[in-house]
C-alpha cells in the first residue's frame, strides 16, 4: 500500500460533498473498469492503465476511510478503550486476540506478540467484570416453575421452605 497526501484525500472528499454513498459507487464503478481491464491484458498500455486504476481505488478508499473511520481494532486497543466494551464485545475481541498471538507467536520480531499477551490479560480481567448477563439475570421461566410448584402443594409451606427454594434460583 502506498501513502497518499492526506490533502489530496480531504480534497477528493470535497468533491464527492462528504458523501460515503457516492464514494462507494465511485469504488465499485472502478472495481469494473479494473475487472474489465484484467481481461485485456495482453493491451500494449495495460501496466500504465492498470497502475493508474489502483491509484485512484486506494484514493478513493482513503476517501472512504476519512468520511467514515472504521471501528477500532482490538490490536490498538488501549487499557481504556476496554473499559468501555459490554460481554459480548469483549468476548468476540478475546477471539480475535487469541488469533493475532498465534499468528505472530514464533514471529522474529516479539513486539506484537507481547503487546497481545497484554491486550489479552487487559480483556480477561474486563470479562470478569462485566460478566455474562445469564450469570446476573434470574429467568421469568425459573420464577414460574417455582410458583407453579408452590400452588401445587396440598398443604400449607413452612416460610424457610419457600426461602430455600428461592437461595437455590439464585445460586443455580
Amino acid at each position: 500500500m502506498t501513502n497518499i497526501d492526506m490533502t489530496l484525500v480531504k480534497k477528493t472528499a470535497e468533491e464527492f460533498k462528504g458523501s460515503v454513498e457516492l464514494v462507494n459507487k465511485k469504488i465499485k464503478s472502478i472495481q469494473s473498469m479494473k475487472s474489465r481491464l484484467k481481461k485485456q491484458k495482453s493491451k500494449p498500455t495495460y501496466n500504465d492503465e492498470m497502475a493508474t486504476i489502483l491509484k485512484e481505488e486506494q484514493l478513493l478508499k482513503e476517501v472512504r476511510n476519512y468520511l467514515e473511520p472504521k471501528e477500532m481494532t482490538v490490536t490498538t486497543m488501549s487499557k481504556d478503550d476496554i473499559k468501555l466494551l459490554n460481554y459480548e464485545e469483549t468476548v468476540r475481541a478475546l477471539k480475535s486476540i487469541q488469533s493475532k498471538k498465534s499468528l505472530t507467536r514464533y514471529n522474529e520480531d516479539q513486539t506484537e506478540f507481547n503487546m497481545a499477551c497484554q491486550i489479552e490479560t487487559w480483556l480477561k480481567e474486563h470479562r470478569e467484570l462485566v460478566k455474562d448477563v445469564h450469570d446476573t439475570v434470574v429467568r421469568k421461566s425459573d420464577i414460574n416453575d417455582i410458583i407453579e410448584h408452590l400452588e401445587n402443594q396440598e398443604q400449607q409451606l413452612d416460610k424457610d421452605y419457600v426461602i430455600e427454594m428461592l437461595k437455590n434460583l439464585i445460586n443455580k
